[in-house]
């Protein structure tokens, strides 16, 4: 079985709840929500692609928000399908499959990311436009659309919770 974060689920699909990763705040709004490890629930679907995600847990319907529930790790028996623009920062992965065309692929075969590659996200911008990545050793930036062109699989998930958040742009603290 493997380990996965509940936002890389696939629609209609159940699964049991593994571990929950955060600090006291995410864990007690996860508990309120009569979410606890050992529960099965089914992943129902995400609203707009990208926006909530809609749960079913003992015959009533959870609505959580993309961040809470990126917290909560499942047990899984099939390998969900990913595309890097989905991925968590701080999560390896590993690149199945090259979906990019044109110059732009050949650009980035030319960079090292071919199949079997492992990268992890390093950070993405505020609106999600681009996203940084460490591969063989140097950073790269990944336009939205770029990335949405890779098909990945997950490698290991960060448990860590972070309070220091990894920043784009020039004022980090």
């Amino acid at each position: 079985m493997n380990l996965t974060r509940l936002t890389y689920c696939a629609p209609n699909y159940t699964a049991k709840i593994s571990e929950i990763i955060g600090g006291i705040g995410a864990n007690s709004n996860i508990a309120s929500l009569g979410l606890k490890i050992g529960d099965e629930i089914l992943f129902k679907s995400k609203e707009n692609g990208r926006g909530r995600i809609v749960i079913e847990h003992n015959n009533s319907e959870i609505k959580l928000g993309r961040e809470l529930a990126s917290k909560i790790l499942i047990e899984c028996n099939e390998e969900p399908i990913l595309t890097l623009d989905q991925v968590k920062v701080s999560d390896v992965v590993e690149v199945t499959k090259m979906g990019a065309k044109g110059d732009v692929r050949f650009r980035l075969l030319d960079m090292g990311l071919v199949k079997g590659v492992k990268l992890k996200v390093l950070r993405v911008a505020p609106l999600g436009d681009p996203v940084e990545i460490l591969i063989n050793g140097f950073n790269l930036s990944l336009r939205l659309e770029e990335a949405r062109g890779i098909v990945v699989k997950i490698v290991e998930i960060d448990k860590h919770h972070q309070t220091n958040k990894k920043r784009w742009g020039m004022f980090r603290g």
